[in-house]
């Protein structure tokens, strides 16, 4: 981990876990630059912004928040976040993981030893392959992921078991590509966008296993009506044409 690692965070009324999550960051990568995007209307994302006062002085001078103050889409903050980390020269990787204590900060090692040994643009975290773990997620919520990303892969026919995990590690090359492509999808199929995007210009992408667990704080923004939305999402994604 001797290279300058980037981290961006997109968030939605958050408040109650980025706090534990970058001190868990900051514990296995003490020289990251945190992004944080942040959506959540002016009092949600004051109320963040003071739950990162109990961090030590020198761990917040390595975030910045981007506080956008409302809703503009996952794929758009993600975007954001890696227009800012671009500003860091030094910077060659970057992580993007979700705010919610899904995605556990341990694993990153596994992205980092992945993308060196493979010499790979994107290393995805997923949640399907044999030795990935899921913890405490509704039964629900399990088939209809797996549906979805069945589906996803007949559909772009891009050879990986998890196109909606948001646990991702990007070279400095394939960052500088995604933010100037544009991204016309919202919610988490802007996932599988980017995944199609990547592969269809050439990027290498592998895939490792994690550990996933379900949030404890706060409550999910996918539901139903997401999950439809983002059928339709997966439909547009391919019929387009994207550059």
């Amino acid at each position: 981990m001797s290279r300058k690692i980037g981290i961006v965070i997109p968030a939605y009324n958050e408040s109650g876990n980025l706090y534990l999550l970058i001190g868990k960051i900051f514990t296995i990568i003490p020289q990251a630059k945190i992004v944080i995007v942040d959506d959540s209307n002016p009092e949600e994302n004051e109320k963040m912004k003071k739950s990162l006062l109990v961090l030590k002085s020198s761990q917040k001078k390595k975030i910045t928040i981007l506080s956008r103050l409302n809703k503009q889409g996952r794929g758009n903050a993600v975007i954001s976040g890696f227009k800012e980390i671009l500003k860091n020269k030094d910077i060659q990787y970057c992580f993007e993981m979700d705010a919610d204590l899904a995605h556990n900060p341990k694993d990153f090692h596994k992205f980092l030893q992945a993308m060196n040994s493979h010499n790979t643009d994107v290393v995805i975290g997923s949640r399907y392959l044999i030795k990935s773990k899921i913890i405490k997620w509704p039964l629900w919520r399990l088939v209809l992921s797996k549906i979805i990303n069945n589906f996803i892969k007949v559909w772009l026919t891009v050879e990986i078991s998890d196109y909606t995990n948001g646990f991702r590690l990007y070279n400095r090359r394939a960052i500088s590509f995604l933010t100037k492509t544009e991204l016309r999808e919202k919610g988490f199929i802007a996932l599988s966008e980017v995944a199609y995007k990547l592969k269809n210009n050439k990027f290498n992408i592998i895939e490792v296993p994690i550990e996933f667990t379900d949030r404890k704080r706060g409550k999910s923004s996918a539901d139903f009506k997401e999950f439809s939305s983002a059928l339709i999402g997966i439909m547009r994604i391919k019929m387009q044409k994207y550059h």
